[in-house]
């Protein structure tokens, strides 16, 4: 065959092995490409920072985990995502890695539950911390951990007010008669008339009529019938003879009564 009439004959099966191996070439490629899981998670959900309503004694710590198994494998080796919780009041929680994250007896607790209970908590600033780790007790890689500082107080009772003297029943002489109380759990303070604050206010002293207790009303009555003052006594001048009421109520700084109302009363005999 000449060599025109074969390269005619050929070309067109050279093209056709040419596409062929085009299309090869620009197939997917071989390598493919691995997400990473979710890093674990940790985050305290109780207590919260500050202290409101937080009194000594058993405080519970409880905590949210997340992209992690926690497992109750205490000790036991490790296995990569899965472990437990160390939690720990008032000392930082370790996180060299390789070495076990305890510290002082009292100061931690090991356990795979999402709550820890510490026992007979005192007064004052407390720093509580949760942290994974893994089953040898070792901390994570990163370190995960979680802290909250909160403030502990001793819980206040109900604002109250009581009649030091006179006392109830007694008999006292015609003249000036001095009324003294004792006031608990509340702030006795010279602000007559300004906006109220939580647990302030001063005192109401009455004579001889009912203390006004209408949410939201000025506890004040007729002249000469009642005196407002932040001092624990008042002097009634000039009590004439007879059987007397002598009332006194705690007040906010706006003279309203308090909900619910704090009043006393006593009844005694002017000869």
């Amino acid at each position: 065959m000449k060599p025109i009439a074969c390269l005619k004959r050929c070309l067109p099966l050279l093209v056709v092995a040419l596409m062929f191996a085009g299309q090869a070439c620009a197939g997917p490629s071989a390598t493919t490409t691995t997400t990473a899981p979710p890093a674990p998670t940790l985050t305290i959900t109780g207590p919260t920072g500050g202290g409101t309503g937080i009194v000594p004694g058993n405080i519970t710590v409880t905590v949210q985990v997340a992209n992690f198994q926690l497992v109750e494998k205490l000790g036991q080796a490790n296995v990569p995502g899965q472990g437990h919780l160390h939690y720990f009041l008032d000392v930082d929680a370790p996180t060299t890695p390789g070495q076990p994250a305890v510290t002082a007896p009292g100061t931690y607790a090991a356990t795979a539950s999402t709550s820890y209970t510490w026992p007979n908590v005192t007064s004052g600033q407390h720093k509580f911390s949760v942290e994974l780790i893994n089953n040898d007790h070792t901390p994570l890689v990163p370190p995960v951990v979680a802290s909250v500082n909160v403030l502990v107080v001793p819980e206040i009772g109900p604002a109250n007010i009581v009649i030091a003297s006179p006392r109830d029943g007694s008999s006292i002489p015609a003249g000036p008669i001095t009324v003294t109380v004792q006031a608990t759990n509340f702030n006795l303070v010279d602000k007559l008339g300004q906006p109220n604050a939580d647990r302030q206010g001063h005192v109401h002293y009455f004579l001889d009529v009912d203390a006004p207790t209408t949410p939201g009303q000025p506890a004040v009555t007729g002249p000469g019938t009642y005196a407002a003052t932040a001092a624990t006594s008042y002097t009634w001048p000039n009590v004439a003879a007879g059987s007397h009421r002598l009332s006194v109520e705690l007040v906010n700084n706006d003279h309203t009564p308090l909900s619910p109302p704090v009043v006393q009363s006593v009844t005694i005999t002017v000869n």
